[in-house]
């Protein structure tokens, strides 16, 4: 939640959802330019969100904020549809750029 109310802080509009259900719930009731998200979820995996949330809407961007860092997870998250793979700690200012740029 720290990041959400960062983001908020920049400007930006954030909801948030502490799982894969509540994730594809929001995805149901919204449309998104963005999507951040885990790897490690409760009840699946960002990469199993990321899938379905494209099939769902035409997001903008999708971003994963994770500590799976190695080559395979990386290329993992492309094929499953991530445009961009950030590794924890996550670096904010890496972060905005990411996000900037789709303004």
């Amino acid at each position: 939640m720290v990041l959400a109310r960062l983001l908020v802080r920049y400007g930006y509009n954030v909801f948030t959802a502490a799982n894969v259900r509540d994730a594809l719930d929001l995805l149901d009731g919204f449309v998104f330019d963005v999507l951040l998200s885990d790897i490690g979820l409760p009840d699946g995996d960002g990469f199993e969100l990321v899938i379905e949330a494209r099939h769902r809407q035409p997001l903008r961007c999708a971003v994963a904020l994770t500590a799976y860092a190695s080559d395979a997870d990386k290329e993992h998250g492309f094929q499953a549809g991530f445009d961009r793979y950030l590794t924890k700690p996550l670096d904010v200012a890496l972060l905005r750029d990411v996000l900037s740029r789709l303004s």
